[in-house]
Order: structure tokens, then C-alpha cells, then sequence
């Protein structure tokens, strides 16, 4: 089994940073001081799993997720999904994409 190899830091503070969030008003919702943030969670590759799921809690995310894997894709960007009427039936039909820099790749499950 392969399992993808993440730095949880970077993800979380590229989450806080999408929600617009202070660094000071991240520790708080995760009840820590604002100069430990950096070092206990931004600067970590790996988190504990308690403080992970206070972290998720309170952006609102499951950061579990990225250790998800699908065969050899593993999929982290998840921009959009599309539903598409099939026939009469009209069998729902769900597409993912991953978005690169200068490409769409439509992974289908």
C-alpha cells in the first residue's frame, strides 16, 4: 500500500490563509497561544491526532482526508464537481477535477 506523504503544516496554514483567518484568531479557536501556533502547527510536517481533530473542527475541514488514497491518484484539490443527466434514466454521474498549472485532468468515480 502506498501512503502519500503530506507536510500537515503547510496544509493548514494554506487553510487558515483561505478563510482569511489572523494567526491570533486561529490560536483561539484552537485554544493555544498565538506565538505557539507557528511552531507547534505551522512549522510540523506531522500532528498529533488530537490536535488534528480540533484543527479540523474548527476549520471546518477534515484534514484526515489527505491521507486518503485512491490506488496510485491521490487527490488534494478537489476544485469542482460536476453531475450530468445520462438517458432517460437520467443516471447522475459524478466527474472530479484536478486542476495543474497549465492543465485539467477529469478523474472519473
Amino acid at each position: 500500500m502506498k501512503i502519500k506523504r503530506i507536510n500537515l503544516g503547510e496544509v493548514i496554514r494554506g487553510k487558515v490563509d483561505e478563510k482569511g483567518l489572523s494567526q491570533a484568531r486561529f490560536a483561539e479557536m484552537i485554544g493555544m497561544q498565538r506565538q505557539n501556533v507557528r511552531k507547534t502547527v505551522f512549522d510540523k510536517e506531522g500532528i498529533d491526532t488530537n490536535l488534528l481533530c480540533v484543527i479540523s473542527e474548527a476549520l471546518d475541514c477534515n484534514l484526515f482526508d489527505y491521507f486518503k488514497s485512491n490506488n496510485d491518484d491521490y487527490i488534494t484539490d478537489l476544485k469542482a464537481t460536476l453531475t450530468i443527466e445520462l438517458g432517460a434514466e437520467k443516471q447522475d454521474k459524478t466527474y472530479r477535477f484536478r486542476f495543474g498549472e497549465n492543465n485539467i485532468e477529469i478523474l472519473n468515480k
